[in-house]
């Protein structure tokens, strides 16, 4: 995956659609149009790819999918949706079929690594003004490894949607669309979704 935003383009924030711009310039073949894609994506699209996938080396790779694909099907891209709802909809297929490969290869998922134990797994960080205290630090790297336990706990199917509605904001509206199935059905899917975490974290939290 490219770090570099490219030479000769500016990489402008996504508010009124501005992406739009830098698709433009891929397609008219603007030297760096596509670095500067990768560099305002990179790091949500791996994001979530490691919490989907519970694996940091496969959430590259992944990652790394997720922006060939792009580049290959970028011209095809018609801008019905963000280009960040674009790219994370490419990721959570990616991450499912990697998810469903793993299960037929192994019998079952790789189970959630403990992010607590010594930083390596996946970790939400929950915003907090004096987040540098110690205590804080503590706080919050134990409640991100309750946290991204439970949720590798979910079915990869539920996953995605909750990570996608509950980190990342997307409405139920724009569920549905990326899901193709009913505003209903995500509604249900969520609410399912959510109270099986709530369960999980009732214990601890």
């Amino acid at each position: 995956m490219s770090e570099g935003e490219g030479k000769g383009v500016e990489t402008p924030a996504e508010g009124g659609r501005p992406a739009d711009l830098l698709v433009e310039a891929f397609r008219q073949g603007t030297p760096g149009a596509f670095d500067a894609i990768v560099g305002a994506h990179q790091d949500r699209v791996y994001a979530f790819c490691a919490r989907m996938l519970s694996d940091r080396e496969e959430a590259l790779d992944v990652a790394q999918e997720v922006f060939l694909s792009a580049w290959r099907n970028l011209a095809s891209f018609r801008g019905e949706a963000a280009l960040s709802t674009w790219l994370l909809r490419i990721a959570a297929n990616r991450c499912l079929n990697r998810i469903w490969q793993r299960k037929s290869a192994a019998g079952r998922e790789a189970p959630w690594p403990d992010a607590g134990a010594d930083g390596d797994g996946p970790e939400f960080q929950p915003p907090a003004g004096d987040r540098h205290r110690p205590d804080r630090i503590a706080e919050n790297r134990e409640t991100g490894a309750i946290l991204s336990n439970a949720l590798g706990r979910l079915d990869p199917g539920s996953r995605w949607l909750v990570l996608l509605s509950d980190v990342e904001g997307f409405s139920y509206e724009e569920l549905a669309a990326m899901a193709e199935m009913p505003v209903g059905t995500v509604k249900s899917r969520l609410h399912r979704a959510r109270m099986a975490l709530r369960r999980m974290l009732a214990p601890v939290v």
